[in-house]
């Protein structure tokens, strides 16, 4: 039995009030869907819960779930429209308590979602141009990069052809590199005058 078919066996059953398929479920696509997460959100906290409410918004969708091979893609799909629900909430936070409402101070980001990166520095250099970039291509390079997705899954997920995600993949790491030279240049520049 293919993992695409075990998959959806377990949904089947999940559907049907098996809650041992269920969890099988989770333990089986639990970690993705958390490093996807933390791509949204850049802290590990939030990610958690982001991804228990991920788990429980499809165990309630389950009976609805079309078995054709298709789970992964639907888990992914509802990951995330959480995760942009998430950024969008946060971005108008952001924006309300910049004019001066009153609103619950949105926690600092932690970003960490590639551990190889050994400099705090080119950690931080790295988030500001990711940041920088404009929301399609940002989030093209999140979904695909961090988030494991292939180009198809990510043409999904952006409601796009693969053409334009490979497009905006482009155009964003072009921004970045850009965005990284310009930084270390100013950086070396402020150097050598010091």
């Amino acid at each position: 039995m293919t993992k695409l078919a075990a998959d959806d066996a377990l949904a089947y059953s999940a559907a049907r009030g098996d809650e041992e398929a269920f969890a099988a479920l989770l333990r089986r696509h639990r970690g993705w869907v958390r490093s996807l997460l933390t791509a949204f959100t850049h802290d590990r906290d939030m990610a958690e819960d982001l991804t228990q409410e991920v788990f429980c918004r499809a165990h309630r969708a389950l009976p609805r779930y079309a078995a054709k091979g298709s789970f992964v893609p639907w888990l992914k799909g509802i990951a995330v429209n959480l995760g942009r629900d998430h950024l969008k909430c946060a971005r108008e936070a952001r924006y309300r308590s910049e004019e001066g409402v009153d609103v619950d101070e949105v926690p600092a980001p932690v970003w960490d979602p590639v551990d190889a990166l050994a400099s705090e520095q080119l950690h931080g250099d790295l988030r500001t141009a990711i940041q920088g970039l404009p929301e399609d291509q940002r989030l093209a390079l999140i979904l695909f990069y961090f988030g494991a997705m292939s180009l198809k899954d990510v043409a999904w997920a952006q409601q796009c052809p693969v053409g334009t995600v490979k497009s905006r993949l482009h155009y964003g790491l072009r921004q970045v590199r850009a965005s990284l030279l310009a930084l270390w240049t100013e950086e070396g520049r402020d150097s050598d005058d010091g």
